[in-house]
């Protein structure tokens, strides 16, 4: 016969075992850990979810609403980002709007706080929308992890090549070390354009090319002749002596055209490249110079293929907020 407890006996079992569990969670808190502390929000699809996956042991701490500072969990050998019990440590839920926020204790950056923004959007386009509801965006920080980070392959997402899988470089670092802004955008692309531009691409560099046949030819014909023409006034009163030059540019602006679709080109296919599934439209990526125009606003470039979820600024001034004490004891060091 298995005993059974009075009712009074299992109320303060219960309760017992209630408290014993809050005491357990405040102590881990006070630890950085027992899942979210302050952290609201996991069935609210009207908030953008993070995840930060690296660099493991680095501390976040989100300013806004409650301020609060979750860890960055170390990932089993295979490097998933999926969620585990207990809940990855740093994953934060935020409404659309800007944030403060700064990470400490990562690797290379050991002694200092690296402090940022976050801008979370709100997206305007369907397939973004479903990107907001249903997923999360996964967040790799600038620090030396990335060095020996263990994932292998294309990223698939959000997409970089083998050789940038984590959108992060030693310039990154360099740049935060001297007082630089390094700015990530997050944006979910949209495939059917891409596929879309790619086509179109391919099109124009088939009659640019063309173009530039015909163009080259009439410049050698007339650059063979021009001293011949020089020399009639009827050619030099027509500009016919001069026809030369006109081709010569018409060369110069094919060829810039010609170099300007190729990169087009080379950009939306980067950008199919990352997708694995095929028959969605909205792909996660980070906005770098593989998939948008170079030396341009990153956050407008980012719009023209899609729509972006989160811009992250990091580096810069000097701000000094949260635990004033501890942050100054650690500087005097």
């Amino acid at each position: 016969m298995r005993f059974q407890p009075s009712c009074s006996e299992g109320k303060c079992c219960a309760v017992g075992h209630h408290l014993a569990t809050v005491v357990a969670c405040v102590a881990l808190a006070l630890a950085g850990g027992c899942s979210h502390p302050l952290e609201t929000g996991y069935a609210d699809q009207g908030k953008m979810q993070l995840q930060f996956y690296a660099p493991p042991g680095a501390m976040v701490t989100v300013k806004g609403g409650p301020t609060r500072t979750h860890q960055v969990n170390e990932y089993p050998p295979g490097g998933d980002r999926l969620e585990r019990t207990p809940e990855e440590f740093a994953v934060f839920n935020l409404a659309p709007g800007k944030y403060e926020f700064k990470y400490t204790a990562a690797e290379g950056l050991d002694d200092v706080a690296v402090y940022g923004e976050l801008e979370v959007r709100s997206p305007c386009r369907s397939y973004a929308k479903n990107f907001m509801r249903r997923a999360f965006i996964p967040i790799s920080l600038p620090s030396a992890y990335y060095k020996r980070d263990p994932h292998q392959g294309d990223e698939i997402y959000a997409f970089r090549g083998m050789a940038f899988r984590t959108a992060i470089d030693e310039m990154d670092l360099m740049r935060l070390k001297q007082g630089d802004v390094v700015e990530k955008v997050f944006v979910v692309a949209d495939l059917k354009e891409a596929e879309r531009d790619a086509r179109k691409a391919r099109h124009d560099l088939t009659i640019l090319e063309r173009q530039l046949e015909y163009a080259d030819f009439k410049f050698k014909t007339s650059y063979s002749d021009f001293r011949l023409r020089a020399e009639d006034p009827l050619a030099s009163f027509f500009g016919a002596d001069k026809e030369y030059i006109h081709w010569e540019k018409e060369r110069l602006a094919l060829q810039e055209k010609i170099d300007r679709t190729e990169a087009k080109l080379k950009r939306a296919e980067a950008l199919l490249r990352g997708d694995r599934v095929l028959i969605r439209r909205g792909m996660l990526a980070i906005a770098t110079e593989e998939i948008v125009r170079k030396h341009r606003d990153v956050d407008d470039a980012a719009d023209e293929i899609g729509s972006v979820l989160l811009v992250m600024r990091l580096g810069g001034r000097h701000m000094h907020w949260g635990e004033p004490a501890r942050e100054l004891a650690s500087y005097a060091k």
